[in-house]
Protein backbone atom coordinates (compact mmCIF):
# COMPACT_ATOMS: atom_id res chain seq x y z
CA UNK A 1 0.00 0.00 0.00
CA UNK A 2 2.88 2.61 1.19
CA UNK A 3 4.76 1.85 -2.86
CA UNK A 4 1.28 2.43 -4.25
CA UNK A 5 0.46 5.61 -2.63
CA UNK A 6 4.27 6.22 -3.53
CA UNK A 7 4.08 6.00 -7.13
CA UNK A 8 0.63 8.39 -6.69
CA UNK A 9 2.46 11.10 -5.09
CA UNK A 10 5.08 11.39 -7.83
CA UNK A 11 3.15 11.65 -10.62
CA UNK A 12 0.28 13.87 -9.00
CA UNK A 13 3.76 15.84 -7.96
CA UNK A 14 5.04 15.61 -11.77
CA UNK A 15 1.54 16.93 -12.92
CA UNK A 16 1.69 20.25 -9.98
CA UNK A 17 5.10 20.48 -10.78
CA UNK A 18 4.38 21.07 -14.97
CA UNK A 19 0.99 23.14 -13.69
CA UNK A 20 3.13 26.39 -13.43
CA UNK A 21 4.12 26.01 -17.50
CA UNK A 22 0.45 25.98 -18.80
CA UNK A 23 -1.45 29.33 -18.64
CA UNK A 24 -4.95 29.71 -16.27
CA UNK A 25 -6.06 31.65 -19.48
CA UNK A 26 -6.14 28.63 -21.50
CA UNK A 27 -6.99 25.81 -18.57
CA UNK A 28 -7.97 27.95 -15.50
CA UNK A 29 -7.39 24.33 -13.36
CA UNK A 30 -3.75 24.85 -13.81
CA UNK A 31 -3.55 27.52 -11.56
CA UNK A 32 -5.41 26.01 -8.40
CA UNK A 33 -2.75 22.86 -9.13
CA UNK A 34 0.11 24.89 -8.72
CA UNK A 35 -0.79 26.64 -5.38
CA UNK A 36 -0.30 22.65 -4.38
CA UNK A 37 3.51 22.98 -4.71
CA UNK A 38 3.97 23.79 -1.41
CA UNK A 39 2.16 20.62 -0.03
CA UNK A 40 3.74 18.26 -2.59
CA UNK A 41 7.15 19.36 -2.21
CA UNK A 42 6.81 18.61 1.64
CA UNK A 43 5.33 14.94 1.13
CA UNK A 44 8.20 14.46 -0.97
CA UNK A 45 10.22 15.61 1.38
CA UNK A 46 8.81 12.68 4.54
CA UNK A 47 8.86 10.03 2.02
CA UNK A 48 12.56 10.73 1.13
CA UNK A 49 13.51 10.74 4.62
CA UNK A 50 10.89 7.69 5.36
CA UNK A 51 12.72 5.59 2.66
CA UNK A 52 16.09 6.52 3.48
CA UNK A 53 15.55 5.46 6.83
CA UNK A 54 14.23 2.19 6.24
CA UNK A 55 16.63 2.04 3.25
CA UNK A 56 14.37 1.03 0.89
CA UNK A 57 15.06 1.70 -3.07
CA UNK A 58 11.88 3.63 -3.61
CA UNK A 59 13.56 6.74 -1.98
CA UNK A 60 14.24 6.93 -5.81
CA UNK A 61 10.95 8.02 -6.66
CA UNK A 62 10.48 11.30 -4.18
CA UNK A 63 14.57 12.04 -4.72
CA UNK A 64 13.85 12.28 -8.90
CA UNK A 65 10.45 14.01 -7.78
CA UNK A 66 12.59 16.99 -5.62
CA UNK A 67 15.34 16.89 -8.10
CA UNK A 68 12.58 17.84 -11.03
CA UNK A 69 11.19 20.52 -8.85
CA UNK A 70 14.45 22.13 -7.34
CA UNK A 71 13.60 25.60 -8.95
CA UNK A 72 10.38 25.47 -6.89
CA UNK A 73 12.40 25.05 -3.42
CA UNK A 74 15.07 27.71 -4.24
CA UNK A 75 12.03 30.47 -5.26
CA UNK A 76 10.87 28.77 -1.60
CA UNK A 77 13.52 29.69 0.50
CA UNK A 78 17.34 31.86 -0.39
CA UNK A 79 20.48 31.65 0.78
CA UNK A 80 22.57 34.26 -0.25
CA UNK A 81 25.73 34.96 2.30
CA UNK A 82 28.30 37.51 1.69
CA UNK A 83 26.89 39.54 -0.67
CA UNK A 84 27.35 42.74 -0.27
CA UNK A 85 26.51 45.92 -2.27
CA UNK A 86 29.72 46.84 -4.45
CA UNK A 87 30.24 51.05 -4.54
CA UNK A 88 29.28 51.63 -7.74
CA UNK A 89 25.81 49.28 -7.32
CA UNK A 90 22.38 51.21 -7.46
CA UNK A 91 19.51 50.47 -5.52
CA UNK A 92 15.93 49.90 -6.73
CA UNK A 93 13.28 50.26 -4.25
CA UNK A 94 9.85 48.73 -5.12
CA UNK A 95 6.75 49.43 -2.92
CA UNK A 96 3.07 48.62 -2.87
CA UNK A 97 1.85 51.68 -0.72
CA UNK A 98 -1.62 51.16 -0.79
CA UNK A 99 -2.48 55.32 -1.74
CA UNK A 100 -1.03 56.15 1.76
CA UNK A 101 -3.84 54.63 3.70
CA UNK A 102 -5.63 57.82 2.38
CA UNK A 103 -8.96 55.49 1.88
CA UNK A 104 -11.28 56.16 4.34
CA UNK A 105 -11.46 53.04 6.33
CA UNK A 106 -8.29 53.64 6.81
CA UNK A 107 -8.32 57.10 7.86
CA UNK A 108 -7.68 55.54 12.04
CA UNK A 109 -4.14 54.76 10.67
CA UNK A 110 -3.80 57.92 8.55
CA UNK A 111 0.06 58.63 10.76
CA UNK A 112 0.82 55.91 9.71
CA UNK A 113 -0.04 57.28 6.05
CA UNK A 114 2.59 60.66 6.87
CA UNK A 115 5.07 57.87 8.16
CA UNK A 116 5.45 56.02 5.15
CA UNK A 117 5.58 59.14 3.06
CA UNK A 118 8.34 60.09 5.02
CA UNK A 119 9.90 56.68 5.00
CA UNK A 120 9.93 56.69 1.53
CA UNK A 121 11.60 60.36 1.12
CA UNK A 122 13.79 59.55 3.51
CA UNK A 123 14.85 56.39 1.62
CA UNK A 124 18.12 57.06 -0.35
CA UNK A 125 17.31 54.51 -3.07
CA UNK A 126 18.24 55.94 -6.55
CA UNK A 127 15.04 54.54 -8.30
CA UNK A 128 11.94 53.99 -6.53
CA UNK A 129 8.49 52.44 -8.15
CA UNK A 130 5.60 52.28 -6.27
CA UNK A 131 2.16 50.57 -6.64
CA UNK A 132 -1.22 52.15 -5.90
CA UNK A 133 0.59 55.32 -5.54
CA UNK A 134 -1.76 58.59 -4.49
CA UNK A 135 -1.29 62.30 -5.42
CA UNK A 136 -3.36 64.90 -4.58
CA UNK A 137 -2.62 68.35 -4.79
CA UNK A 138 -4.19 70.19 -2.50
CA UNK A 139 -4.08 68.13 0.46
CA UNK A 140 -0.75 68.99 2.78
CA UNK A 141 -0.61 65.48 3.72
CA UNK A 142 -0.64 63.52 0.25
CA UNK A 143 0.51 66.29 -2.05
CA UNK A 144 3.16 63.07 -2.45
CA UNK A 145 4.61 64.11 -6.25
CA UNK A 146 5.95 66.81 -4.20
CA UNK A 147 7.33 64.90 -1.38
CA UNK A 148 8.72 62.36 -3.27
CA UNK A 149 10.39 64.43 -5.61
CA UNK A 150 12.49 66.21 -2.83
CA UNK A 151 12.90 69.20 -5.54
CA UNK A 152 14.92 68.46 -7.98
CA UNK A 153 16.46 65.25 -6.37
CA UNK A 154 14.22 62.73 -8.19
CA UNK A 155 12.89 63.02 -11.55
CA UNK A 156 9.44 61.47 -11.76
CA UNK A 157 6.77 59.37 -14.50
CA UNK A 158 3.79 58.93 -13.19
CA UNK A 159 1.12 57.06 -15.23
CA UNK A 160 -2.77 57.57 -13.20
CA UNK A 161 -5.48 54.55 -13.89
CA UNK A 162 -7.78 56.92 -12.45
CA UNK A 163 -8.25 60.43 -11.45
CA UNK A 164 -11.34 61.28 -8.89
CA UNK A 165 -13.18 64.33 -8.48
CA UNK A 166 -10.83 66.42 -6.30
CA UNK A 167 -8.32 65.79 -9.25
CA UNK A 168 -6.28 63.45 -6.84
CA UNK A 169 -4.13 60.43 -9.01
CA UNK A 170 -4.56 57.12 -8.51
CA UNK A 171 -1.56 54.63 -10.13
CA UNK A 172 1.79 54.00 -10.77
CA UNK A 173 4.37 55.99 -9.99
CA UNK A 174 8.27 55.61 -10.75
CA UNK A 175 11.26 58.01 -8.86
CA UNK A 176 14.35 58.19 -10.24
CA UNK A 177 17.72 60.28 -9.52
CA UNK A 178 19.13 59.03 -12.91
CA UNK A 179 17.74 60.73 -16.22
CA UNK A 180 14.29 59.75 -17.81
CA UNK A 181 15.64 59.60 -21.29
CA UNK A 182 12.39 57.75 -22.17
CA UNK A 183 9.23 56.70 -20.83
CA UNK A 184 6.04 54.97 -21.33
CA UNK A 185 2.94 52.74 -20.46
CA UNK A 186 2.56 49.26 -20.96
CA UNK A 187 -1.68 48.69 -21.51
CA UNK A 188 -2.12 44.81 -19.90
CA UNK A 189 -5.51 44.66 -20.17
CA UNK A 190 -8.89 46.43 -22.04
CA UNK A 191 -9.44 49.11 -18.73
CA UNK A 192 -6.58 50.83 -17.10
CA UNK A 193 -6.99 49.55 -13.49
CA UNK A 194 -4.27 46.88 -14.34
CA UNK A 195 -1.35 48.45 -16.34
CA UNK A 196 2.29 48.81 -16.61
CA UNK A 197 4.47 51.98 -16.68
CA UNK A 198 8.32 51.91 -17.91
CA UNK A 199 11.22 54.34 -18.00
CA UNK A 200 14.90 54.22 -19.89
CA UNK A 201 17.44 55.54 -17.52
CA UNK A 202 20.78 56.96 -18.23
CA UNK A 203 22.86 54.85 -15.85
CA UNK A 204 26.98 54.98 -16.16
CA UNK A 205 26.85 55.54 -19.90
CA UNK A 206 24.14 52.83 -19.92
CA UNK A 207 20.64 53.13 -20.43
CA UNK A 208 18.77 50.61 -18.61
CA UNK A 209 14.66 50.16 -18.81
CA UNK A 210 12.87 49.82 -15.72
CA UNK A 211 9.17 48.42 -15.57
CA UNK A 212 6.58 49.17 -12.51
CA UNK A 213 3.95 46.56 -12.47
CA UNK A 214 0.79 45.85 -10.85
CA UNK A 215 -1.10 42.79 -11.92
CA UNK A 216 -4.80 41.49 -11.11
CA UNK A 217 -5.89 41.64 -7.55
CA UNK A 218 -6.77 38.54 -5.86
CA UNK A 219 -9.64 40.72 -3.74
CA UNK A 220 -10.17 38.39 -1.88
CA UNK A 221 -11.02 39.53 1.97
CA UNK A 222 -8.35 37.62 4.22
CA UNK A 223 -11.00 37.83 6.90
CA UNK A 224 -13.33 35.51 6.15
CA UNK A 225 -10.77 32.61 5.05
CA UNK A 226 -10.77 29.97 8.00
CA UNK A 227 -13.80 32.25 9.15
CA UNK A 228 -16.13 28.96 10.61
CA UNK A 229 -19.32 30.28 12.17
CA UNK A 230 -21.09 26.86 12.40
CA UNK A 231 -23.62 27.93 9.43
CA UNK A 232 -22.42 25.50 6.91
CA UNK A 233 -24.13 27.43 4.02
CA UNK A 234 -22.67 30.28 4.94
CA UNK A 235 -19.21 28.92 4.87
CA UNK A 236 -19.52 26.87 1.68
CA UNK A 237 -20.27 29.94 -0.28
CA UNK A 238 -17.72 31.93 1.30
CA UNK A 239 -14.81 29.66 -0.03
CA UNK A 240 -16.90 29.65 -3.43
CA UNK A 241 -16.55 32.68 -3.69
CA UNK A 242 -13.13 33.14 -2.99
CA UNK A 243 -12.73 29.94 -5.51
CA UNK A 244 -14.36 32.06 -7.83
CA UNK A 245 -12.36 34.89 -7.35
CA UNK A 246 -9.07 33.06 -7.26
CA UNK A 247 -10.12 31.21 -10.94
CA UNK A 248 -10.98 35.04 -12.62
CA UNK A 249 -7.24 36.54 -11.18
CA UNK A 250 -5.09 33.42 -11.99
CA UNK A 251 -7.02 34.26 -15.87
CA UNK A 252 -6.30 37.63 -16.05
CA UNK A 253 -2.90 37.75 -14.62
CA UNK A 254 -1.85 34.99 -17.40
CA UNK A 255 -3.26 37.27 -19.91
CA UNK A 256 -1.42 40.35 -18.59
CA UNK A 257 1.59 38.72 -17.89
CA UNK A 258 1.77 37.68 -21.34
CA UNK A 259 1.04 40.68 -22.80
CA UNK A 260 3.96 42.51 -20.56
CA UNK A 261 6.61 39.80 -21.77
CA UNK A 262 5.93 40.64 -25.67
CA UNK A 263 6.44 44.63 -24.52
CA UNK A 264 9.76 43.51 -22.60
CA UNK A 265 11.53 40.98 -25.26
CA UNK A 266 11.33 44.18 -27.55
CA UNK A 267 12.88 46.42 -25.25
CA UNK A 268 16.16 47.55 -26.84
CA UNK A 269 17.45 47.70 -23.43
CA UNK A 270 18.57 46.10 -20.23
CA UNK A 271 15.68 45.57 -17.68
CA UNK A 272 14.34 45.58 -14.25
CA UNK A 273 10.75 44.41 -13.76
CA UNK A 274 9.08 45.43 -10.40
CA UNK A 275 5.98 44.93 -9.10
CA UNK A 276 3.42 43.72 -6.96
CA UNK A 277 2.48 40.69 -9.38
CA UNK A 278 -0.26 39.33 -6.89
CA UNK A 279 1.40 36.07 -7.41
CA UNK A 280 3.37 33.49 -5.35
CA UNK A 281 6.48 32.36 -7.19
CA UNK A 282 4.61 28.75 -7.78
CA UNK A 283 2.52 30.53 -10.48
CA UNK A 284 2.21 30.25 -14.60
CA UNK A 285 3.19 34.64 -13.60
CA UNK A 286 5.98 34.08 -11.40
CA UNK A 287 7.06 30.95 -14.27
CA UNK A 288 6.83 33.01 -17.21
CA UNK A 289 9.05 35.84 -16.05
CA UNK A 290 11.58 33.32 -15.01
CA UNK A 291 11.89 32.06 -18.17
CA UNK A 292 13.70 35.08 -19.31
CA UNK A 293 14.46 36.93 -16.24
CA UNK A 294 16.16 36.47 -13.13
CA UNK A 295 14.71 37.01 -9.63
CA UNK A 296 16.74 39.41 -7.75
CA UNK A 297 15.74 37.67 -4.11
CA UNK A 298 16.76 34.03 -5.36
CA UNK A 299 19.87 35.19 -6.84
CA UNK A 300 20.71 38.01 -3.88
CA UNK A 301 18.19 37.33 -1.40
CA UNK A 302 18.26 35.39 2.18
CA UNK A 303 15.50 33.68 3.98
CA UNK A 304 12.11 33.56 2.90
CA UNK A 305 11.38 36.98 1.76
CA UNK A 306 7.58 36.98 2.58
CA UNK A 307 6.36 40.70 1.61
CA UNK A 308 2.98 40.76 2.24
CA UNK A 309 1.59 42.42 5.87
CA UNK A 310 -1.33 40.74 7.08
CA UNK A 311 -3.10 37.46 7.64
CA UNK A 312 -1.66 35.50 4.63
CA UNK A 313 1.73 36.78 5.90
CA UNK A 314 3.95 33.61 4.30
CA UNK A 315 2.94 35.22 1.05
CA UNK A 316 5.89 36.71 -1.66
CA UNK A 317 4.17 38.36 -4.13
CA UNK A 318 6.25 41.81 -4.63
CA UNK A 319 9.27 40.99 -7.15
CA UNK A 320 12.30 42.24 -8.69
CA UNK A 321 13.49 40.63 -12.47
CA UNK A 322 16.25 41.43 -14.13
CA UNK A 323 17.86 40.29 -17.36
CA UNK A 324 21.19 39.70 -18.28
CA UNK A 325 23.87 42.65 -18.30
CA UNK A 326 23.14 43.14 -14.82
CA UNK A 327 23.32 41.46 -11.31
CA UNK A 328 21.61 41.66 -8.46
CA UNK A 329 24.55 42.32 -5.83
CA UNK A 330 21.86 42.08 -3.10
CA UNK A 331 17.98 41.86 -1.65
CA UNK A 332 16.14 43.41 1.28
CA UNK A 333 12.76 42.74 2.79
CA UNK A 334 12.23 45.79 5.00
CA UNK A 335 9.74 44.24 7.01
CA UNK A 336 10.80 46.54 9.70
CA UNK A 337 8.08 49.15 7.97
CA UNK A 338 4.78 47.90 8.79
CA UNK A 339 2.72 51.06 7.45
CA UNK A 340 1.43 49.06 4.32
CA UNK A 341 -0.32 45.88 3.59
CA UNK A 342 2.90 45.07 1.66
CA UNK A 343 6.41 46.02 2.88
CA UNK A 344 8.68 47.44 0.94
CA UNK A 345 11.59 45.36 -0.84
CA UNK A 346 15.01 46.52 -2.19
CA UNK A 347 17.64 45.35 -4.45
CA UNK A 348 21.64 46.34 -5.33
CA UNK A 349 22.70 45.73 -8.94
CA UNK A 350 25.55 46.45 -10.73
CA UNK A 351 25.85 46.85 -14.93
CA UNK A 352 27.94 44.09 -16.48
CA UNK A 353 30.47 45.22 -19.45
CA UNK A 354 29.25 44.64 -23.14
CA UNK A 355 31.10 42.25 -24.53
Amino acid sequence: MARVANIIVFVLTIIVFLSTRVSPEKFWVAGFLALSIPVFLFLNVVLLIFYLIRNKIWFLFPLIALLFGYKYVLSSFSINLGQESEADAFSVLNYNVRVFNSYAYLQNVNDTGKSMIRWISDSNADVKCLQEFYNEDSSNVYDTFTKLRKGSQYHSYIQPSLINSKGAQFGLAIFSKFPIVACGEVHLKDDRQQHAIYVDLMIQQDTIRVYNVHLQSMSIDENKIGNIDGDMDRVRENYLTIARKLKHGFINRARQIDNLLTHIKQSPHRVIVCGDLNDIPYSYTYATLKKYLYNAFEEAGNGLGFSYNGKLFFLRIDNQFYSDGLEAKDFQTHREIPYSDHYPVKAFYTIEEKN
